[in-house]
Formats: structure tokens, C-alpha cells, sequence
């Protein structure tokens, strides 16, 4: 089983997406097409209360738009940071045993060198034997 985590950008004030977000549902549509989990997990919160809705809730409208099914995705919508991506996100895709997770996010946070979210999402699946891949 593979399983999916796609991490959210903070909506603009008026609940639009971000550049950042809008390459990360792009990318998500493309993971989907190129690779088929069987899950994939929508993580953010409501990192801008302004947006008036949580990033999980904002992309999953998006991606049953785009043809995905509902099925399919799951929202984590409590995390505000990369950190809590992972505190919140990696139980939920480890409650379907897979094989491996894939992390979805834009070129420039996977590269970032401070919080890194490879390492961070590393470190909390380690000892579980899940193989983690990227998709950037």
C-alpha cells in the first residue's frame, strides 16, 4: 500500500490559494496520475484565520474538482507547521500499514535546509520500516 502526504501553504487572506500551494496541487493531481495511492492525506490547518478555512478542507474541495475521488483523501487538518505535518500526518497514513508514504511538496520547501521536512517526517517514522520517498 502506498500512501501520500501532501503538505498545505497557508491560504491568502481571502481563502485563495498561494503560488506554493497552487505547484502543490498541481504536483498532487500529477502524483496521483504517475503513481496511484491508495491514500493520500491532506495536511494544514488554519494557519491564516482570515482564509476562513483550513488548508486540508481548501485542497480537498480543489482535488474532487479536479476528478480525484473522495475516497481517496483523507484531511489532517490540524497542523500549522512542517513539524506538526508530521506529528499529525504520519500516525494517519501508519493506521493503513503501508509499504511506503510518499512526501508531496513543492521543490523549495523539500530543499529547505532549516526544518527540513524529509528529515523531520524521517525522524518520526523512524524504527516503523516504512519507506519514505519524495515527490517534488
Amino acid at each position: 500500500m502506498k500512501v501520500a502526504i501532501v503538505l498545505g501553504n497557508m491560504l491568502n487572506d481571502d481563502g485563495s490559494f498561494s503560488e506554493a500551494m497552487k505547484e502543490r496541487l498541481a504536483l498532487t493531481v500529477k502524483l496521483n496520475a504517475e503513481l496511484s495511492p491508495d491514500i493520500i492525506i491532506l495536511s494544514g490547518g488554519n494557519a491564516n484565520p482570515r482564509a476562513g478555512e483550513s488548508e486540508a478542507h481548501a485542497m480537498y474541495d480543489y482535488l474532487v474538482r479536479e476528478g480525484l475521488s473522495e475516497d481517496k483523501l483523507i484531511k489532517e487538518d490540524r497542523s500549522l507547521t512542517t513539524v506538526q505535518n508530521a506529528k499529525y500526518a504520519v500516525p494517519i497514513a501508519l493506521s493503513f500499514s503501508p509499504d511506503t508514504i510518499i512526501l508531496c511538496s513543492s521543490k523549495e520547501h523539500i530543499a529547505r535546509p532549516f526544518l527540513n521536512p524529509v528529515r523531520i517526517f524521517k525522524r518520526k517514522l523512524k524504527g516503523s520500516g516504512v519507506k519514505l520517498t519524495v515527490y517534488s
